[in-house]
């Protein structure tokens, strides 16, 4: 007669506890295993933040080459757009990661693009070639805002906590988005020792 070994263990009670944990905890590992549908919806958010950038590069280079606004402006939107364009791409290319440092660059990467918004459409006005596409605050908010929005969605946040890890409050999340750290260090790391 064929018996689960595992049936045999739990008629132990001190290995019935330990059963019942090893359960529990693989029953936590395959939960996190999925990733959460909100993120691919953000994905397609940053996908349209990388198409701005593209854009302005662009218009940007166009600029460089005719001579359009002052060139130490253009230059210096350009290359802060290259920075830009880069850490966005980074992360979209590390959303799907379990990494919370990659739930970090996605809320940095929208909150930038909202500020230099800002800064862009109140100093830009026909300072460089970015002043022909500069985009109103609004627009980007209506951006930058879903994304924010879906990133600090509970399903998302049990996304980015690392398994056997109690889930940190909201005011933590929003601490970490921008400077502070999500956990004291060498809480959530494996030790193999």
């Amino acid at each position: 007669m064929d018996r689960d070994p595992l049936d045999l263990i739990r008629k132990v009670p001190v290995a019935r506890n330990a059963v019942a944990e090893v359960e529990r905890i693989q029953r936590q590992v395959e939960k996190h295993d999925s990733l959460p549908v909100a993120l691919y919806v953000a994905e397609v958010f940053l996908f349209i933040i990388i198409a701005i950038y593209f854009t302005k590069l662009a218009v940007l280079s166009m600029g460089l080459v005719s001579d359009y606004g002052d060139h130490v402006m253009n230059v210096v939107t350009y290359v802060i757009d290259v920075v830009m364009l880069i850490a966005t791409v980074d992360a979209v290319l590390g959303i799907s990661s379990r990494k919370p440092s990659s739930w970090r660059k996605v809320m940095r990467g929208a909150g930038l693009l909202f500020i230099f918004s800002i800064v862009d459409s109140l100093l830009g006005a026909g300072m460089s070639a970015s002043a022909l596409l500069t985009l109103s605050p609004v627009v980007v908010a209506v951006i930058c805002i879903p994304v924010a929005v879906i990133m600090f969605t509970r399903s998302v946040r049990e996304h980015y906590v690392p398994p056997m890890q109690q889930m940190p409050s909201l005011g933590r999340w929003l601490s970490y988005a921008f400077f502070g750290q999500l956990f004291p260090n060498g809480r959530y790391e494996i030790d193999y020792s």
